[in-house]
């Protein structure tokens, strides 16, 4: 079976999002910035991946691997060779120009540095060597921060794409509902990823900037116009950025009500709030199977709770 190796890397202020949402994507959890999984996951999906190697040599010592690499025969024409440092502190990374080369020069043909159509990846880590094709993070999606319609509220771009991808573990075929989409900055993140993703907002005002920010990027994701307790249908998930900011009483039963019909109309709910809802969820009802905090800087100031939650039966 194929195995890959991701390098991933995040902000102490998103650590433990990083880890939530890679326990959802690969089913279990991750200690290391680099980690090996037979799962094949898009290179962009996360807003914590660096890159993906489809190992295809393994070697316990560098000279070995270049054996094996030279009796292969591969060929270097409209392509390079690169190394992959799993961390900031890698030790071998010092020597990687002459590690490239090295690799290149057991290859046939002259590589491609401007514009190569594959990248051979050689790395280092935990004491073995590997070779395969990487794939880097285009990180295109960081065009999203500069949406037409926005609100200081908004979830930020990482925590709306990694949301996304716990709610539906990975999987761009599950179909997912926004109840509560806002100016959309979640619908963003699902139609760059391909997921199948509606939004729904009770404010025409609001629902006409989701529609907007859609728009401007040309992403043709439906936004539903219509309250939470009307929406029918059955979804795989469920993501929902709860109320922000100071509540009344009359606000917390509005979010209540927002997280028993978002229970209502989907198997798996991500729940978003700025204040710790843990008891209010539980008597609910609802069973949290994971959950995690998030803050919107360095300084730790300003945290989000999140919680998956699941029908079990």
């Amino acid at each position: 079976m194929t195995q890959y190796m991701y390098c991933i890397n995040y902000q102490d202020s998103e650590a433990d999002m990083c880890a939530l949402e890679m326990r959802s994507i690969f089913k279990e959890s991750i200690v290391n910035k680099a980690f090996f999984s037979g799962r094949r996951i898009d290179e962009s999906l996360s807003p914590y991946f660096k890159s993906r190697l489809e190992i295809i040599h393994e070697a316990t010592n560098f000279e070995d691997l270049i054996l094996i690499i030279s009796e292969n025969k591969y060929t270097i024409e409209e392509s390079k060779v690169q190394y992959i440092p799993v961390s900031k502190t890698d030790p071998v990374n010092k020597g990687r120009k002459n590690i490239t080369r090295v690799v290149g020069d057991v290859m046939e043909g002259l590589p491609s540095y401007d514009n190569p159509k594959i990248i051979y990846g050689v790395t280092c880590y935990e004491g073995k060597w590997y070779f395969g094709i990487v794939v880097f993070n285009t990180m295109l999606w960081q065009k999203h921060s500069s949406k037409p319609n926005s609100y200081s509220s908004s979830l930020n771009i990482n925590t709306a794409k990694a949301i996304l991808n716990i709610a539906a573990q990975g999987d761009i075929s599950k179909k997912i509902i926004d109840p509560c989409c806002g100016v959309g900055t979640v619908l963003l993140e699902g139609s760059y990823s391909g997921y199948d993703i509606t939004g729904c907002e009770i404010n025409p005002k609001v629902a006409y900037k989701a529609r907007d920010n859609l728009k401007h990027y040309g992403y043709q994701g439906p936004v539903i116009l219509k309250d939470i307790k009307d929406l029918d249908g059955y979804y795989d998930a469920a993501v929902v950025d709860l109320p922000y900011g100071n509540l009344s009483q009359s606000d917390e039963f509005d979010m209540l009500e927002i997280i028993r019909h978002a229970a209502r109309i989907s198997k798996r709910q991500v729940l978003v709030s700025s204040i710790d809802l843990t008891e209010k969820i539980c008597e609910e009802g609802l069973v949290f199977v994971d959950r995690a905090v998030v803050y919107k800087n360095r300084n730790k100031r300003f945290a989000r709770y999140i919680w998956v939650c699941e029908d079990l039966k």
